[in-house]
């Protein structure tokens, strides 16, 4: 009988520790900002507390994207793939925020020339 908990609890160890891995894999997401915004079901990006993730961003004007909470910025160019790899250690809610560095506007809405826009969120769930 003691021999059969001791299987069973060893057992329920290693389920454990096989779905620990899995959920830690790393999360690759491709982020294509095109006329200073996101596509509509990319603006909330939601990740688990404790994964490592790593956003790609493209674009079609240049731009510097700041990610806060992870103080993370990143100066985005037409034509290249620039990328932010980090764990998501704070839960919360986030926002993504862009700032235009060429002539253009910083967002598609009038009167936000030179001004932060928020491109997005990023949603660090609890585990």
């Amino acid at each position: 009988m003691h021999a059969r908990r001791l299987g069973l609890v060893l057992l329920l160890i290693l389920t454990i520790l096989i779905a620990g891995r899995a959920s830690t894999e790393p999360r690759i997401i491709d982020l294509p900002v095109r006329e200073r915004l996101l596509p509509r079901d990319q603006r909330v990006i939601r990740v688990q507390q404790g994964d490592d993730v790593t956003l790609r961003w493209t674009t079609n004007h240049e731009l510097k994207v700041h990610l806060h909470g992870y103080d993370i910025e990143k100066t985005l160019k037409p034509g290249e793939t620039a990328t932010m790899t980090f764990q998501a250690r704070a839960a919360g809610r986030f926002p993504i925020t862009v700032h235009s560095t060429d002539a253009g506007p910083a967002s598609a809405a009038p009167g936000r020339e030179g001004k932060e826009a928020v491109l997005g969120y990023l949603e660090v769930q609890p585990r």
